[in-house]
């Protein structure tokens, strides 16, 4: 799988790696029919090429648009004048709107991961806009920065103990 598209991971990854059930899980199938949702965007870790970071996307933009509002309103609220939020993010995804959950991020190896997104149109793996693929990379390397820093309560997991699980390596470390 190459960094930018999207992909579904395995249920064996959150088996091991989310047991105290943080993360977005896999949809269940219904009817005996597998849905493959939730479908994450996957970019590679800067220091450590093992690792993918997945960012799910989710199709409630109305939900995740008011959690949104409701943050920079926070901000200003507290006198900040160029409020932001980080952690949720708005991009098409085959020309839909969807909300990138960069609060709900976790880092994969190839390994977690069962299929990449494919269009059924065109048979090609799914890609985003250069322009979102940018705001996504953006803030989610900004949300990284600060969780290493110490601000884990940004996301939901933590990723910064399976990160660690899955390559052995620190990431505090050398930041």
């Amino acid at each position: 799988m190459e960094a930018g598209q999207f992909c579904f991971i395995t249920d064996e990854y959150f088996a091991i790696h989310d047991k105290d059930c943080k993360l977005m899980r896999n949809k269940e199938a219904v009817d005996g029919k597998e849905y493959g949702r939730p479908c994450f965007y996957a970019f590679a870790d800067k220091k450590n090429p093992l690792i993918l970071w997945c960012v799910p996307i989710s199709s409630q933009v109305d939900k995740y648009m008011s959690i949104y509002n409701r943050k920079i309103g926070k901000q200003r609220e507290r006198g900040i004048r160029t409020p932001k939020c980080n952690t949720i993010r708005f991009g098409k995804v085959m020309g839909v709107k969807k909300a990138f959950l960069i609060q709900n991020m976790f880092p994969v190896t190839q390994k977690y991961i069962s299929e990449i997104y494919i269009n059924r149109l065109t048979q090609k793996a799914v890609r985003i806009p250069k322009n979102t693929e940018s705001d996504i990379m953006r803030h989610a390397n900004e949300v990284l920065r600060l969780v290493k820093s110490g601000n884990e309560s940004l996301v939901f997991s933590d990723i910064i103990k399976t990160y660690n699980e899955l390559c052995g390596v620190n990431l505090n470390e050398n930041n």
